[in-house]
C-alpha cells in the first residue's frame, strides 16, 4: 500500500498536519511541528503553510477505535452531560446578579476612559507616582504579590 499525505488527527496537536507529514516522511512529528515553528519566523511562511496545508491535506481515513464499544462511550458521555448540567447550575446560583455585576463594571470602565481621556486633553497634573507609566507596573505587582499570598493560604473544600 502506498504511503499517502493526509493529516493524522488521531496524533494531532492542532489539526494533523505536522503529525500527517511526519507519518509520510517517517521522522518525529515533533521535529515537524519545530519546523513550523522556526518558518513562523520566516515573515510568518510557517503559519501560512501550516494554514494552507490544513486546508488542502486530506484527512487520514481512522482505524477501528481502540476503546471501549459505542454504547459505552455514549452512556459516559450522558453521565458526563449531567454532571456538567448540575454543575453549572451551582456556579449559576452562586453567581452574583449579572446585571448589577455588568452596571459596576461599566461604570469603572466609564470613569476609567473620563480620566484617561481628562489626562491625555492635558486636562489633570498628575504626580508623577500617579500616572499611567507608573501605575502600571505597580497594579501588575500587586495582582502578583495577591495572587501569590492568594496561593498560599489553604482552600476551604
Amino acid at each position: 500500500m502506498p504511503k499517502t499525505l493526509a493529516r493524522d488527527t488521531r496524533h494531532a496537536v492542532l489539526a494533523g498536519v505536522a503529525a500527517g507529514f511526519g507519518r509520510f516522511l517517517d521522522v518525529d512529528p515533533v521535529l515537524v511541528r519545530l519546523g513550523f515553528v522556526l518558518l513562523a519566523f520566516v515573515n510568518g511562511l510557517g503559519v501560512l503553510f501550516y494554514l494552507a496545508c490544513w486546508v488542502v491535506m486530506p484527512r487520514q481515513e481512522s482505524e477501528a477505535p481502540h476503546g471501549p464499544p459505542a454504547g459505552a462511550a455514549a452512556a459516559g458521555f450522558e453521565s458526563l452531560r449531567a454532571e456538567g448540567a448540575r454543575l453549572a447550575e451551582e456556579v449559576r446560583k452562586a453567581a452574583p446578579d449579572p446585571a448589577r455585576a455588568q452596571a459596576a463594571i461599566g461604570t469603572i470602565l466609564v470613569l476609567l476612559g473620563v480620566f484617561l481621556l481628562a489626562d491625555n486633553l492635558g486636562w489633570l497634573r498628575w504626580p508623577y507616582w500617579a500616572r499611567f507609566e507608573t501605575l502600571w507596573p505597580l497594579a501588575l505587582v500587586a495582582l502578583g504579590i495577591g495572587l501569590i499570598a492568594k496561593s498560599r493560604r489553604p482552600s476551604v473544600a
